[in-house]
């Protein structure tokens, strides 16, 4: 079982168990700076990943 996480161009497959937040983790990607977005819908990294399920991660910009 598995599901994608684009981010940009790039897309990486994923096993379809645990959070959205975790398998980001397992690409080397950090969670907290990155919004999830599943069929164009906003999800909290914490969302359980389904297979087939299609991700795609925004990252988040800030200035100071």
């Amino acid at each position: 079982m598995n599901a994608t996480i684009s981010v940009g161009k790039d897309k990486h497959s994923v096993s379809a168990d645990g959070s959205i937040g975790s398998a980001f983790e397992t690409i080397g990607g950090l969670p907290d700076t990155y919004i999830f977005l599943v069929n164009g819908t906003p999800v909290s990294m914490d969302t359980p990943i389904a297979d087939g399920m299609d991700i795609k991660a925004v990252k988040v910009a800030s200035g100071g």
